[in-house]
């Protein structure tokens, strides 16, 4: 494997100061990162705006304080993924509108985002293309995430009020959020899609900064994420196709009607006998976990497809994973070479809002600026408690706070944003 991940560093003047600024979305990501050069001039970055969590109300006072703290212009705007709660706002009315006045010069995404991309690619057509007037159809699983939400009471009519809560509101986060993704399309001419070892698309925008781009590989890359070229294929998505089909009108047996069997008497369950329900209850169950399965497996093919980047400017480096997962992980952690410049890593956006699958052991070890006091390590956690469960995972904050500096929207009172100086 080659050594020379990423790019090298421009060799002009470099930056006198790296400001980031986190910005409380509740459960999701928005980072501002503004870079101070000599003579005032400044180049900015922003990473992610979304949120799962919070209404409109809130984010719009987000991207309003976001607008100001910008000076109403970013250089580039990087979306790690697809997620609802990394780039909802760019979708809402408003926000979105605002967000869309940055005007940026670039536009970096994942390479599984590539419009032209075939079903079945291994990688995108190229890295660089300019404005695309046609996406291409959303994905069967997504599909599946947005009629979930919408008829989840119909699909799920067994399910008890807290699983169908769990189960929908992680639903929500994969629906395909169309609005947001053709905001971005239009919002300037150049687009990057990434993968690791590709260019970032910020080697000019960025004097004396090393990007690199650490994730996430294509399937030619590596075979740990190819479930996600199987989304369209897997009996699971032909069982909903059926399902979606016919479910909704037939779980209504309780008002004596059946869809499939349109002329056959058909009485509500509380009247059948007790052996009936307990078999309706097993079957029921059987489909719930189905789905259940289903929406797990789509959020973490999602999360793996997350843009890594690695900023150095000297002896900072700042490292912004999105929601990256082990699967993702595990590629970039077989060089050598990158596993060295990870051990220098000052500034760490803690992964997927501190769910540990996102921080894997073997990438936690490489930190060599843990529990140091002077140059420790600074950690970014921008998170809600209770929104998703299991997140944050309380051994991992307990790690953030005893080997870190750690900054978190969770110990925020009254802030809407705060700002670091590196």
């Amino acid at each position: 494997m080659s050594n020379n991940r990423g790019n090298k560093p421009v060799r002009q003047k470099k930056p006198e100061q790296v400001k980031i600024t986190m910005y409380d979305v509740g459960f999701g990501d928005c980072f501002l990162l503004t870079f101070s050069y000599a003579g005032g001039e400044k180049r900015r970055v922003l990473i992610d705006c979304g949120s799962s969590s919070e209404k409109k109300d809130h984010m719009t006072k987000v991207v309003d304080q976001l607008f100001k703290d910008s000076e109403e212009h970013v250089d580039a705007i990087v979306v790690t993924h697809r997620h609802k709660d990394h780039l909802s706002a760019f979708g809402l009315k408003g926000p979105g509108e605002k967000l869309g006045k940055l005007n940026p010069k670039i536009v970096i995404q994942p390479w599984t985002e590539h419009p032209k991309a075939k079903e079945k690619a291994l990688k995108p057509p190229t890295v660089f293309t300019g404005a695309v007037r046609h996406l291409k159809s959303p994905s069967a699983a997504q599909d599946f995430a947005n009629y979930l939400v919408n008829y989840s009471d119909k699909i799920l009519a067994a399910a008890g009020s807290r699983t169908l809560s769990q189960i929908t509101r992680l639903a929500s986060l994969d629906i395909q959020n169309k609005e947001a993704i053709l905001l971005l399309d239009k919002i300037c001419k150049k687009h990057a899609y990434v993968y690791a070892g590709s260019k970032s698309g910020l080697e000019q925008l960025l004097p004396g900064v090393r990007v690199s781009v650490l994730g996430p590989p294509t399937l030619a890359q590596t075979e740990a994420i190819r479930t996600q070229t199987q989304w369209d294929e897997g009996e699971f998505w032909k069982l909903f196709n059926r399902l979606a089909a016919r479910s909704g009108s037939n779980l209504a047996t309780a008002r004596g009607k059946s869809v499939l069997f349109p002329r056959a008497q058909a009485d509500p369950v509380a009247k059948s006998p007790s052996y009936v329900k307990w078999l309706l209850k097993k079957l029921d169950s059987v489909q719930l976990l189905n789905v259940q399965r289903i929406v797990r497996e789509l959020d973490t093919a999602l999360n793996n497809t997350s843009v890594i980047l690695l900023f150095e400017i000297g002896d900072k480096v700042l490292l912004f994973p999105g929601d990256a997962q082990l699967e993702n992980w595990q590629y970039a952690l077989k060089d050598q070479n990158l596993k060295k410049r990870l051990s220098k890593v000052s500034v760490y956006k803690v992964g997927h809002h501190g769910s540990t699958n996102a921080t894997p052991k073997s990438l936690w070890n490489l930190f060599n600026h843990r529990g140091k006091s002077k140059v420790g390590l600074i950690s970014l956690l921008s998170t809600k408690k209770g929104h998703h469960s299991g997140v944050p995972r309380k051994s991992l904050v307990k790690a953030l706070e005893q080997e870190t500096i750690l900054h978190s929207t969770e110990e925020w009172k009254r802030e809407l944003s705060e700002e670091y100086d590196i």
